[in-house]
């Protein structure tokens, strides 16, 4: 999966366009592996929607089987 892919697949889960991923750090991310957090094992981090709203997510695998997702508005 590509930046972009990811970038994709969060906007139709929260429902609105996201303009850029960023690391939990707020780095701009490179690599979808930029993402990656090994325990508990999946992907994080801050974006940007295109309304320039701020707001922080989370995907992990549960089951081995489905994804999870979570994301929060995040305080400017």
């Amino acid at each position: 999966m590509t930046v972009d892919e990811l970038r994709q697949d969060l906007s139709e889960r929260i429902g609105r366009p996201v303009e850029t991923l960023l690391t939990r750090d707020g780095e701009t991310v490179l690599e979808v592996s930029d993402l990656y957090q090994p325990s508990p094992a999946g992907f994080g981090g801050q974006l940007r929607l295109r309304d320039g709203t701020p707001m922080a997510w989370e995907l992990w695998l549960e089951d081995g089987d489905s994804w999870n997702f979570q994301s929060a508005l995040l305080a400017e």
